[in-house]
């Protein structure tokens, strides 16, 4: 079959079929990123938009759509089920990796939170080469993604609470609290708890402020009672729009124009990308062709791979593997940066409705008195730091000063900034006797890792190093949070509830137990927290960045990335949040561009 004959199923899975071989945009990735930018493309009638996604349509899948079944889609089929290598810091182990697959992408399994972060951090990006990108540009994003619920009498008294300012009203993304969230004698305790710890109680997260505690909105319809994912927010209300397609399928790399192009964005030795090249699930080959861009969103561990496969990365990669270097590109799926996560569980009585509270701290709350003593050791170390970011990554195209300038950057936000360091968050079963505690999680670790293609002959099976604790300093504040989180749970209001520590028993982590103890126990316990982000940088190409301001490929005239991978260094909020304000602006951006 040649490419100008090519069949593509239409978008609302309906019988007929369209023959179509090219289209103004195409998409790679119908994801949190990629669908909003689609829908905001096809507001013009005159535009056409083809979106390539390996995943399919679940919305009739009860365990997508169910918001109390948030863990059950991991490991499944809309899971890709990626594994990264053997962790050192990890004892070694190889943990779980998740991403989603299917329309909406990880929006469709993930836990839903919705925290934006604080805004010195957003305001770090502009400072690493980003003009105009900072906290004040991206909140209209925010608010024009966002529909906020108002929560109800009972779901003020479970300890919801807002503040209108900070939230948009008309958008397309839902969130609000669920129907369960209401008034209890432990969520009473719990938020007495927290105000007799100095933890102060934030009245809204969404605020670029995330200090304290509440409870937090979710990505859901609280009238119909169901997870929002990106494809039910973005796609659904807009799929019979005819110049809109999705194409199941997946990518494995762009295609070139044969001449360089000249273009003012990147020079007179500029690629152009012609189209893209993909497969379907009965390994048929088939190529589209871009009119105007090829725009990557395939998510933080996928687009290294679309880029790599395309000849844009490290050459000593790339030839490694056989692929022609197109765009001399060492930035490429360097700068992974992950969290790593921790609970802690016990058994006892609750009668309380299911709900979930957070509590953000700075480093002050995790160190106290020793606080200045460590901000003067950590930054004495960054150096060193650097070096071994270097050193791990096997990359002699990686710099050692460009290392250091963005760990320097995230030392200035958690010590002069005091922007939030670590998470906790505190769930409550709707059982009688049941499982409740904590996960703990480091907001900004200063770990660095990496993700790569590890063949062309499978896409689908990535290298993936986030490096866990290979900076010390992560271990430390992760075993200090932990104390705190135990705290919690062993505080006299809090303990009349509780009867047993299960996770871990208490001879693997008692009461007192020491240093070493924590440590062992969160080298042998610790799991990828599914936060990753910055494996195609938005940041200057001397940094190790991929994407311009503009989000377009460096050496590039025509290829952007729109996903988290973009996003260059850690914020407190859960990655979500920023990824539909994010993509909200790309799309203005391309709109401006044509």
């Amino acid at each position: 079959m040649r490419a100008g004959e090519l069949i593509l199923p239409l978008l609302y899975g309906a019988t007929r079929a369209a023959a179509v071989d090219s289209f103004d945009y195409i998409i790679v990735g119908a994801g949190t990123a990629g669908l909003v930018v689609a829908n905001r493309l096809t507001e013009d009638p005159s535009v056409t938009v083809g979106v390539i996604e390996p995943g399919t349509d679940q919305r009739d899948n009860p365990d997508v759509s169910d918001w109390r079944r948030a863990s059950v889609p991991l490991g499944t089929a809309v899971d890709w089920n990626y594994t990264t290598t053997k962790q050192s810091g990890a004892n070694d182990r190889e943990l779980e990796a998740n991403q989603g697959k299917a329309w909406g992408g990880t929006s469709a399994i993930n836990g839903m939170f919705y925290i934006r972060g604080d805004a010195a951090q957003f305001d770090a990006w502009e400072d690493l080469g980003n003009p105009g990108w900072n906290w004040d540009s991206l909140f209209p994003y925010f608010k024009k993604s966002e529909k906020h619920t108002v929560p109800s009498d009972a779901q003020l008294a479970g300890g919801a609470t807002y503040e209108p300012q900070h939230h948009g009203f008309e958008g397309y993304v839902h969130t609000g609290y669920p129907l369960a969230l209401r008034n209890s004698s432990f969520a009473s305790t719990m938020l007495q708890t927290f105000k007799g710890l100095d933890v102060p109680h934030n009245p809204d997260f969404n605020g670029g402020d995330v200090y304290g505690f509440t409870a937090v909105p979710q990505t859901l319809d609280t009238k119909l009672d169901i997870r929002w994912d990106a494809a039910r927010a973005y796609l659904y209300p807009i799929e019979q729009r005819s110049n809109l397609k999705i194409i199941q399928g997946t990518v494995t790399r762009i295609l070139w124009e044969s001449e360089k192009a000249d273009r003012s964005s990147c020079g007179s030795d500029c690629s152009f990308a012609r189209g893209v090249q993909f497969v379907t699930d009965d390994g048929e080959g088939h190529t589209l062709d871009a009119k105007k861009e090829v725009i990557i969103s395939a998510g933080v561990y996928r687009t290294p791979l679309v880029l790599e496969g395309s000849g844009i990365g490290n050459p000593r990669i790339l030839e490694a593997l056989g692929i022609k270097t197109e765009v001399d590109l060492p930035g490429v799926g360097e700068n992974l940066q992950d969290r790593s996560n921790n609970y802690l569980a016990f058994a006892g009585y609750m009668g309380a409705s299911a709900s979930a509270y957070m509590h953000f701290y700075k480093a002050s709350d995790l160190f106290g008195s020793k606080i200045t003593g460590i901000e003067a050791s950590t930054r004495a170390s960054l150096s060193k730091w650097a070096q071994a970011i270097v050193d791990a990554s096997g990359s002699s195209a990686l710099q050692v000063t460009a290392i250091e300038k963005l760990l320097r950057v995230q030392h200035d936000l958690l010590f002069k900034h005091n922007v939030t360091a670590a998470e906790i968050l505190t769930g409550v079963a709707p059982l009688g006797v049941e499982l409740f505690g904590s996960s703990f999680w480091t907001l900004m670790p200063f770990s660095r890792g990496n993700v790569h293609l590890q063949s062309t002959e499978n896409i689908h099976k990535p290298l993936i190093d986030p490096r866990f604790f290979l900076i010390d300093f992560d271990l430390t504040t992760a075993v200090a949070l932990g104390k705190l989180a135990r705290k919690f749970w062993l505080s006299k209001r809090v303990n009349e509830f509780t009867k047993t520590q299960v996770v871990p028993p208490v001879n693997i982590l008692p009461k007192d137990a020491t240093d070493a103890q924590w440590e062992s126990f969160m080298r042998a316990n610790s799991t990828d927290n599914y936060h990753a982000i910055g494996t195609a940088s938005m940041m200057p190409r001397e940094l190790g960045g991929v994407v311009d301001p503009e989000l377009r490929v460096y050496g590039t005239a025509n290829v952007r990335v729109v996903d988290a991978s973009v996003l260059p260094i850690r914020f407190s909020g859960h990655p979500m949040a920023t990824i539909y304000a994010v993509a909200e602006r790309a799309a203005d951006i391309i709109k401006k561009a044509w």
